[in-house]
């Protein structure tokens, strides 16, 4: 007799734990998100009617008993009840029908099973080098907060002098055709596209400074290359300008000046060109060109070429006789 009361005991002290650990509802994966849902927009840390948190331990379990759920206030008073004024969630709210079966069961089980509260809090990673940022902006002075805003408007800006710069180049070639009217149309755009190139040059470094590049004086990265062709660009088509302007107005060796002319533009129509590129993989990603021209060009011919192969070896089996 003894030994079974002994080995009863034995066994219940053995298997409680087991059976206490399995339980049906778990908080942070069950309960959690329907308080989130239904509950939290009013009483919560933004806002708390009456005082009352579902996110709050010591507030939630002054209208919990934990594994008594028929002295458990919030089951009886606020869910389940009949009372309109009192009924959770209110029928003003946008979940005025209130929680469904679903929902209030697993409220319920959860209560009965002793109502663990366990509320899971995303905290935020605050990143120092964001901080680090906006200290800086808050020491920065006027004149320098202008220069980092105005470096915003580069990519915008850039449009404007490869446009200017290109079309001096055509205009130029045109006046060998046309005369000294091509002449000129090819010099003013060519020192507005300058003065442009100038100004998206420095708006370029600003922009930088705002994406946190810094002001590095190395070739080391494709920024850095930008932006030093960048400033190529902007002093190349400035030096052209009085060669461009002399060949337009004197008549003693125009020949020779039009085509250092010529031949300067073609140079920073170059550099224009592969500002443009490096421009297009820092705002694409690297090799962005490379992979559009696979896929619209060399793909097509890949996919085609087996199925005119397949075709082909089709027509020689119908033609070739049957043995």
């Amino acid at each position: 007799m003894h030994q079974r009361i002994l080995f009863g005991i034995l066994f219940a002290l053995i298997t409680t734990p087991f059976l206490q650990a399995e339980k049906l509802v778990d908080f942070r994966k069950d309960v959690q998100p329907i308080l989130k849902l239904r509950c939290l927009e009013c009483h919560g840390p933004d806002e708390a009617k009456n005082d009352f948190r579902v996110d709050d331990e010591e507030t939630m379990f002054y209208y919990i008993e934990a594994g008594d759920i028929e002295n458990s206030s919030l089951w009886n008073d606020y869910l389940i009840t009949d009372d309109p004024s009192l009924k959770m969630p209110p029928p003003n709210s946008p979940h005025g029908k209130g929680l469904t079966g679903p929902e209030l069961a697993t409220i319920k089980t959860w209560i009965e099973e002793g109502a663990d509260f366990d509320w899971e809090t995303v905290e935020v990673e605050v990143d120092p080098e964001k901080v680090d940022a906006a200290d800086s902006v808050a020491e920065m002075s006027t004149p320098e907060k202008v220069w980092i805003f105005q470096g915003l408007f580069h990519p915008a800006m850039t449009h404007f002098p490869v446009g200017l710069l290109s079309i001096s180049v055509i205009f130029l070639v045109l006046s060998r055709y046309g005369g000294p009217s091509f002449e000129s149309a090819a010099f003013h755009c060519l020192w507005v596209g300058a003065l442009g190139a100038c100004g998206a040059c420095l708006s370029g470094w600003a922009y930088a400074v705002h994406e946190g590049y810094g002001l590095n004086f190395s070739l080391a990265n494709n920024i850095d290359r930008h932006r030093w062709l960048g400033v190529v660009v902007a002093v190349g088509s400035l030096l052209l300008v009085p060669i461009a302007y002399s060949a337009v107005k004197s008549e003693t060796g125009k020949e020779k000046k039009i085509l250092a002319w010529f031949i300067g533009s073609c140079l920073v129509a170059l550099c224009v060109s592969i500002v443009g590129y490096q421009g297009g993989e820092l705002v694409y990603g690297e090799g962005h060109y490379e992979k559009e021209f696979n896929e619209l060009f060399l793909n097509d011919k890949a996919e085609v070429q087996p199925e005119i192969a397949e075709e082909s070896i089709e027509e020689v089996a119908e033609t070739e006789p049957a043995e």
